[in-house]
C-alpha cells in the first residue's frame, strides 16, 4: 500500500500502480505534444475560433510564467541559480515529510510516497490537469495556492469525525469553509546582529519605521519590492502611518526620502546573508527560517516581532477530490495537525507549528513562532488585491527609490 504526497498527495496501490501513473503522465506529456502541433496547424488557418484558443494558451502560459516568477521570489532565489536551490531545498522538505510520517506509516501499514512534482503552481496545475482522475490523495499548498484550489473545485471539505483537531488550531490556521487547514507557517520579521548594536551603541529596532531612521544608515538590508517580502512591508507601513493598501503613499514615500540610508534592498537570500556575513549590514526583514543559519556563522542574531506585525506564510494541508483514498487522506490530515506531530514540526521541518497544545524546544523558540503572542502578532494580506498592484508598485519603487 503506498501513499503518494503530492508534497503531499496520497496514492495506494502497488509500484507497478505508481508506474502506471508514471505511463500516464508519459501519456499525458504524448498528448500535449500532440496538441502543440495541432494549435499550429489551427494558427495557419487563422480561423477565429483557433485565434481564441491560441490567446486562451498564451494566458496560460503567462500565468504559469508568473508562478514560477513568484516561486522564486517567495523563497528569494534568483533566476540563474533558482532551479538548484530550489532542488535541494525540495530533497530537504521530501525527507522532512517522510520523517514526520513514519508513525503514520506504521499505524496505517502504508508508504508514503512524496510525488517529485516541485513547487506550489507546478502542483496546483497538476491537481487541475488530474482533476478527473487524480493520482494525489493529499496536497500540500501555501495559504493563498491552496483558495485558489478551493475557487477550482480541486479539494474535498474536512470530516471533523475523522479530523478531531480542528478546533485545536489557532484561528488562522483553520480554513473557514471547512477545507485543508494550516499544518505549519513560516514569518518575515527584523532581525538584527545584537554585538555589533551594541557595540555601536544603538537600541534594538521595534518597527519597520524604525530601520529608516538615520542612526541605522547604511547598515540595513531590506526587501526588493519584487520579493516576497517587500510589498507585505510596504502595506503593513502604509497602515500603521495612516494609509491602507490602497494608498501606500505614506511608506512609498518615507522609502523615498530614506532611501540613501539603506545598505541594500535585496531579491535573494544570499543578498542578505553575504552583507551580515561581512558585517556590511546588520539588520534586516527576514524569514524566520534563516535564523539558525546565520546564528551558525557565528552571528549573534535575535528576532523582532515589528510593531506593525511580522508577515505570516502558512501552508496548508488539504484533501484531493475525487481521490483513490478519500479516508486515508483525511486521517493523514488529522496526523499532521494533531499535537504529537505537531511537537515535532520545529524540530524536522524547522517551521512553526498551528497547534496550541503543541510544545517546541527553547532553542528554537528564538526564531520560530510559538505561543500566542507570537502567533497574535502575525499579519495576514489581501493577497489577490497584492498581486494585482505589485506592477504599479514596483514601477514606481524602482523609479524613485532603488534608481541611481
Amino acid at each position: 500500500m503506498e501513499i503518494v504526497l503530492l508534497i503531499i498527495g496520497i496514492i495506494i496501490g502497488t509500484v507497478v500502480g505508481y508506474l502506471a501513473a508514471d505511463r500516464k503522465s508519459a501519456a499525458l506529456r504524448a498528448e500535449i505534444s500532440g496538441t502543440k502541433k495541432e494549435i499550429e496547424l489551427l494558427k495557419l488557418q487563422k480561423e477565429e475560433a483557433e485565434a481564441v484558443r491560441i490567446a486562451e494558451l498564451i494566458e496560460d502560459l503567462e500565468e504559469l510564467r508568473s508562478e514560477k516568477a513568484l516561486l522564486l521570489q517567495k523563497f528569494e532565489y534568483a533566476e540563474d541559480a533558482g532551479a538548484e536551490a530550489f532542488r535541494k531545498d525540495i530533497a530537504t522538505m521530501e525527507a522532512g515529510l517522510k520523517k514526520l510520517a513514519a508513525d503514520f506509516e506504521s499505524k496505517y501499514n502504508c508508504t508514503i510516497v512524496v510525488d517529485p512534482t516541485s513547487g506550489n503552481g507546478d502542483r496546483l496545475n497538476k491537481l487541475m490537469a488530474e482533476k478527473e482522475d487524480p493520482t494525489a490523495d493529499v496536497a500540500l499548498l501555501t495559504k493563498s495556492f491552496a483558495e485558489t484550489g478551493n475557487q477550482k473545485d480541486l479539494f474535498e471539505k474536512l470530516d471533523p469525525s475523522i479530523v478531531t483537531s480542528l478546533s485545536d488550531l489557532y484561528a488562522f490556521a483553520a480554513n473557514q469553509d471547512g477545507y485543508g487547514p494550516c499544518y505549519s507557517l513560516c514569518r518575515y520579521g527584523i532581525m538584527y546582529n545584537a554585538k555589533a548594536l551594541s557595540d555601536l551603541e544603538l537600541p534594538a529596532p521595534t518597527s519597520y519605521q524604525d530601520l529608516f531612521d538615520d542612526k541605522y544608515a547604511g547598515m540595513v538590508a531590506l526587501p526588493d519590492m519584487t520579493s516576497t517580502a517587500g510589498p507585505y512591508m510596504l502595506v503593513a507601513m502604509a497602515e500603521a502611518m495612516g494609509g491602507s493598501q490602497e494608498d501606500v503613499s505614506p511608506a512609498m514615500e518615507l522609502m523615498q526620502q530614506k532611501k540613501d540610508n539603506i545598505h541594500i534592498w535585496y531579491s535573494t537570500s544570499s543578498d542578505v546573508v553575504n552583507a551580515f556575513t561581512t558585517g556590511e549590514a546588520n539588520i534586516t526583514v527576514f524569514m524566520d527560517i534563516n535564523m539558525p543559519g546565520l546564528i551558525d556563522s557565528g552571528l549573534d542574531m535575535v528576532w523582532v516581532d515589528a510593531q506593525e506585525g511580522s508577515f505570516a506564510a502558512p501552508a496548508t494541508v488539504n484533501v484531493v477530490k475525487g481521490c483513490k483514498n478519500p479516508e486515508l487522506a483525511q486521517l493523514f490530515v488529522e496526523y499532521l495537525i494533531c499535537k504529537d506531530t505537531q511537537d515535532k514540526v520545529a524540530e524536522v521541518l524547522n517551521e512553526a507549528p498551528v497547534n496550541k497544545n503543541a510544545s517546541m524546544p527553547d532553542a528554537l523558540k528564538s526564531h520560530l513562532a510559538f505561543g500566542e503572542a507570537s502567533m497574535a502578532a502575525l499579519k495576514e494580506f489581501d493577497d489577490a488585491y497584492i498581486t494585482n498592484a505589485k506592477a504599479e508598485w514596483i514601477d514606481v519603487f524602482q523609479r524613485t527609490v532603488t534608481v541611481q
